[in-house]
């Protein structure tokens, strides 16, 4: 489908407009959660509080919004920590939980992948499970086992629960715990935590793999259960998960162990993998032996024999979908290796713990979205102060600029920094919505005494490697390596597949990049305040086993687990070290 041309600017109808709907959203969500524990008490809605004096049903909407735009507070995590601590106090009251951010009670609690190293932030979704079960939906297309298998739906659907009592000490009800991606798709797809059992030996919908191997909990066995049945599927045409490193990540785990996988194939087995105990039985019943399709894949030969397997092994597949914007845009050149020119990436979405914020405006532009109509979205200037004086509303946006995210949610949060730098590729024509692109996290650098580097620059450098260089990067991180003086900046980085000839020209073009991106760089360098990157390549599968080793940490995201621009801890730095099989 051909898209219009975006708009430079917006037109003052597509303005008024647009207006219009963000103030009665703005006002619908401000009415629904004024009266939460939170909304009542924080300091940071003190002025709003006495703004509108208890009158915002009385309001009309322009008038609640402009109360808003100004009185308004920013929030971060820190504002509603406290809160969100209640829910782990043992035991977990309803009276200290109830109406607490938002009306009622939550249906889960989603954590953060705590990707800069502190500890996971939780964040409450309301009205997922209550709204479903209150309409009795079914479970969306349980299949039979001979449906044709078209999806391997790469997501994890894993979750715990906690226990909420009454005064008595009687239970109330269950808040399930887990991450936002997997109560996302448990919510669209209408998949009750209290209905697992009798869903684990069953197919949802067209996808490859049956439901339980979306519960199993350990990276590998994850991905390798999941390469097993879309293997199995000949007549699968597409793929979906979070990021697309994930696609990699499978992709490398197969290579590895093709032979294995293929045998289970012909065999109607199951692999002997650690971590799949607890679904293993209902992944048995539903695998058949298939030595045909064996035969067909071993004369084919593992994923790294030919450039663009994925189009030999699977005839009628078109697209693989997932996140492959920001840090995870040097996966992509490998990942269309893998591919082949015949299949397209798709972006799947903007989307982070906090909330979703984004659709792909077209998803073959893997780095533009068009905001979602749930939220209310404000931008700040980053060239200006750190001020509610400074928000852009979104009809107040201008092309070419950037601007920190700030979100305010039907699940409680009230104009929350989320730390997204975004700019304005320009305006919808159909209804004048700013398309965004992600630029970068605030405050992900790396600092030196008189400059620092960030996360974009950071970036573009390891993209001008992966794209410009005949270098398969799997993945990578950065750090400051004073091992020498003076410090500079140290990359990790694992590679695909046999050295090139030109791998030793890598730091030289890491540092071309750097001093293109940043003018104090140059400085540096001529002043002998900075040197040449070095970079430290790690052993096959490291970064998979970082994956690993971050879900070790208690993080209970799997598939949601990312690796960082800039590592946060000297810990992760010796861990990489002991990895290092090449310094350039």
């Amino acid at each position: 489908m051909h898209l219009p041309d975006l708009l430079l600017s917006n037109p003052p109808t597509l303005s008024e407009q647009l207006k219009g709907r963000t103030d009665e959203r703005r006002s619908r969500i401000v009415r629904a959660n004024y009266n939460t524990q939170f909304a009542q008490t924080t300091p940071e809605l003190t002025e709003f509080r006495l703004a509108t004096a208890g009158r915002v049903n009385e309001m009309d909407d322009d008038v609640l919004s402009e109360a808003f735009r100004k009185t308004v507070h920013f929030t971060n995590y820190d504002s509603y920590a406290p809160f969100i601590a209640r829910f782990f106090e043992k035991p977990c009251k309803a009276s200290a939980i109830i109406d607490l951010l938002a009306p009622g009670l939550p249906d889960y609690l989603v954590n953060s992948s705590s990707t800069s190293g502190g500890l996971p932030k939780t964040f409450p979704n309301y009205n997922r499970l209550s709204k479903m079960r209150s309409l009795d939906a079914e479970s969306c297309g349980i299949s039979n086992n001979l449906r044709r298998r078209t999806t391997a739906f790469m997501w994890y659907l894993g979750c715990d629960q906690m226990n909420v009592e009454d005064e008595a000490n009687c239970p109330v009800t269950k808040i399930y715990l887990s991450f936002g991606p997997a109560a996302f798709h448990r919510t669209r797809l209408n998949l009750d935590p209290e209905k697992d059992e009798e869903k684990m030996g069953t197919f949802i919908l067209d996808h490859a793999a049956p439901y339980a191997a979306g519960l199993i909990k350990t990276w590998r066995p994850f991905l390798l259960i999941h390469a097993l049945f879309a293997l199995g599927s000949r007549s699968l045409e597409t793929m979906t998960m979070v990021f697309i490193n994930t696609f990699v990540d499978m992709i490398r785990h197969l290579d590895t162990e093709f032979d294995m996988v293929v045998d289970c194939i012909a065999n109607g087995t199951i692999p002997d993998l650690e971590g799949i105990a607890e679904v293993r039985h209902y992944l048995e019943l539903i695998i058949s032996a298939d030595p045909e399709r064996a035969a067909e894949l071993r004369l084919l030969g593992r994923p790294s024999s030919r450039p663009g397997w994925c189009g030999h092994v699977w005839p009628n597949l078109h697209s693989v979908a997932g996140i492959a914007s920001g840090a995870f845009e040097s996966s992509v050149p490998l990942a269309q290796w893998f591919l082949g020119p015949n299949i397209a990436i798709h972006a799947n979405a903007y989307a982070c713990t906090e909330s979703w914020i984004g659709s792909p405006y077209n998803p073959l532009e893997l780095n533009q979205f068009k905001p979602t109509n749930e939220i209310i979205l404000e931008l700040l200037d980053i060239s200006k102060s750190d001020s509610i004086n400074s928000l852009a509303q979104l009809w107040e946006v201008e092309t070419g600029r950037q601007y920190e995210v700030v979100l305010t949610t039907q699940d409680g949060l009230w104009r929350y920094r989320l730390g997204d730098v975004i700019s304005i590729s320009g305006f919808d024509p159909t209804d004048g919505v700013p398309i965004i692109q992600f630029v970068e996290r605030r405050n992900v650098v790396i600092r030196f005494p008189r400059f620092m580097v960030t996360e974009k620059e950071l970036r573009a450098a390891m993209s001008s490697v992966s794209s410009n260089m005949a270098v398969k990067v799997v993945d990578w991180t950065t750090t400051i390596d004073d091992r020498c003086v003076p410090a500079t900046i140290g990359f990790f980085v694992e590679l695909a597949g046999d050295q090139v000839s030109d791998l030793a020209l890598v730091p030289e073009r890491l540092l071309d990049e750097l001093t293109r991106s940043n003018k104090n760089v140059v400085w540096a360098i001529t002043y002998d305040s900075f040197r040449k990157p070095t970079v430290r390549l790690v052993r096959s599968g490291t970064f998979s086993d970082f994956r690993q080793l971050k879900l070790d940490e208690g993080s209970n995201n799997l598939g949601q687990v990312k690796v960082p621009v800039v590592l946060p801890k000297a810990a992760y730095v010796t861990w990489l070290s002991d990895r290092v099989v090449q310094e350039l």
